[in-house]
């Protein structure tokens, strides 16, 4: 039963690597304002540079480069599939 219960998580794990990895945009191309609204943030009135500062500290400190979940998918999908076989093969 958890052969089946893990075959299926790493089905799932994978199919959302590949989304990640489908929907992955750069950092740079983000606008901050895009990240702010998802913060709860207010930008009006905030000038460019202050934008620039902010988005860079957020990639630094933040929440980072979102293009790198495709890895946690991949490997939780590869971790998932490693035991389900082993529980098929056992």
């Amino acid at each position: 039963m958890s052969s089946w219960l893990l075959l299926s998580a790493a089905l799932i794990f994978a199919w959302l690597a590949y989304d990640a990895w489908r929907l992955a945009v750069p950092a740079a191309e983000v606008p901050y304002t895009l990240t702010a609204k998802g913060l709860k943030q207010d930008m009006g009135g905030v000038p460019l540079q202050e934008q620039e500062k902010r988005k860079e500290w957020n990639a630094r400190y933040g929440i980072g480069d979102l293009r790198q979940t495709v890895w946690l998918w991949g490997i939780l999908a590869v971790v998932c599939a490693v035991g389900s076989a082993a529980g098929f093969l056992a």
